[in-house]
């Protein structure tokens, strides 16, 4: 299938080659401010995608001016792309790295209401260059409240245990604890280690993302 990845032009366009190298596109969509600065910016996309020695398939852009105050303006503007695209027979992909932190913000709200058009909503981790997508997965009642108790800090199965029979005001099996605590490891949403004999879980960098979704941005800094 063609895919057609939008991109929110930066300060920094190496965010948006990534994007192309990492999730490879028939075509990329640059939605910029009508600032010169990243208009300058679209045109290095341009001239880099042209170089034989970028690492990727020809690729047709497009381009979408927007005054960077008219925040009205850009949902309708990226609703129509998303949908003009989708109907064009486009997969459709969303590169959020880069851009006004408030286009960010109101992107991945359309991803929300356009959940059904979008195939992938993504950042790059500037820390470690890795792509973080926000997947489609959703959890029970139950598996969000562990993943909260969970937290920011490293706890045993134990304590986890202890902090959810507090909440929930009922007891709960170790085994049963254990269970759903394996289903959310599967999910990449909690990871694992294994201190002195004993097992401790910490959220994942996405678990955080579902603790909290304005994690998911918090990670572009």
């Amino acid at each position: 299938m063609k895919v057609c990845q939008i991109a929110t032009v930066g300060e920094n366009i190496e965010w948006i080659l990534r994007g192309l190298l990492l999730f490879k596109a028939n075509k990329l969509v640059l939605v910029s401010t009508t600032d010169p600065e990243f208009i300058n910016k679209i045109k290095d996309i341009r001239e880099r995608l042209l170089d034989p020695k970028f690492e990727t398939s020809p690729i047709d852009i497009e381009e979408k001016l927007i005054k960077s105050e008219d925040l009205l303006e850009f949902i309708n503007v990226f609703k129509e792309i998303i949908l003009e695209n989708f109907k064009n027979g486009y997969q459709i992909e969303i590169n959020a790295t880069a851009g006004l932190r408030v286009w960010q913000l109101l992107g991945y709200f359309i991803k929300i209401q356009l959940k059904d058009f979008i195939d992938k909503y993504f950042i790059i981790n500037k820390r470690s260059g890795e792509p973080i997508i926000l997947p489609p997965s959703v959890l029970s009642k139950t598996e969000q409240l562990i993943l909260d108790v969970i937290g920011n800090e490293e706890k045993n199965i134990e304590k986890i245990k202890e902090i959810y029979e507090k909440i929930k005001g009922k007891d709960v099996s170790k085994g049963l604890m254990s269970k759903y605590l394996t289903k959310l490891k599967e999910k990449d949403l909690v990871e694992e280690s294994i201190k002195n004999k004993f097992k401790f879980f910490k959220s994942s960098e996405l678990g955080k993302i579902y603790q909290n979704p304005l994690n998911f941005f918090d990670m572009l800094y």
